[in-house]
């Protein structure tokens, strides 16, 4: 592929979506594509880079605030640039088949932004956590749930729809590229935008709402906010 710049950025406490946002990296690096690894709060330009892959930790039904933060900063920018979401979380093999949906929160964001796809990848529980609040909060079997060759396997659709996106922009005439994003033409710009999953079929939506078999432990979860969260030292999720 000519040469293509792409920023991968995340909002990670505890290291696990900055582990999944290097494998992205390092699989771009695999199809010849320059990817930059940085910390959503960090950036302050988006200046030199044709894509950008934004991803973040799930904490009940909401993505990390960096990464929500980043999306807000750089909306207009990132409408003029190819861009693709990802949330980390599940701790369960759940997400390896690609069909979790993004959550409402991500959803929203991503009809901001005309997101070209998201994907959902398993999290990471290093060890069982010995404080009260934390243990209510990091319910899952231990273990590490991100799969590489999910991550290799969505890079490579990645890289097809901008090697796509790169044909058509040099091909002469006017017809024949295609439009900006937002505008008559592009992909969402005469439809509501709905944003699935990569998978073709059979996408899971979690269910904000719903409760599950502990709801007493769910609605704590909802009440608690990522500060609170960080603020007990006995959470060792890495998310």
């Amino acid at each position: 592929m000519a040469h293509v710049r792409v920023l991968v950025v995340y909002g990670s406490s505890r290291g696990g979506t900055a582990g999944l946002a290097v494998m992205l990296a390092e699989a771009l690096g695999h199809h010849d594509v320059e990817a930059v690894v940085e910390p959503a709060k960090q950036v302050d330009d988006l200046s030199g880079y044709d894509a950008v892959i934004v991803g973040g930790a799930l904490y009940s039904n909401r993505w990390h605030p960096d990464a929500v933060g980043f999306v807000h900063r750089f909306q207009r920018a990132l409408l003029g640039r190819e861009v693709w979401f990802f949330s980390s979380g599940p701790l369960d093999a759940s997400a390896a088949t690609g069909a979790l949906a993004p959550v409402p929160q991500v959803r929203e964001l991503a009809r901001a932004t005309d997101i070209r796809g998201h994907m959902t990848f398993g999290g990471v529980l290093a060890q069982r956590p010995a404080g009260r609040l934390a243990a209510l909060l990091s319910y899952g079997p231990v273990g590490d749930w991100r799969d590489r060759r999910q991550v290799e396997q969505w890079v490579e659709r990645i890289v097809t729809q901008l090697a796509e996106v790169r044909r058509a922009s040099t091909q002469p005439g006017p017809a024949a590229r295609p439009a900006p994003k937002g505008t008559a033409g592009s992909r969402n710009a005469d439809r509501p935008v709905v944003v699935l999953p990569d998978a073709a079929a059979g996408a899971v939506y979690p269910d904000s709402e719903a409760e599950p078999e502990h709801g007493g432990l769910a609605r704590i979860r909802r009440m608690l906010t990522l500060d609170e969260i960080e603020d007990d030292a006995g959470l060792d999720v890495l998310l």
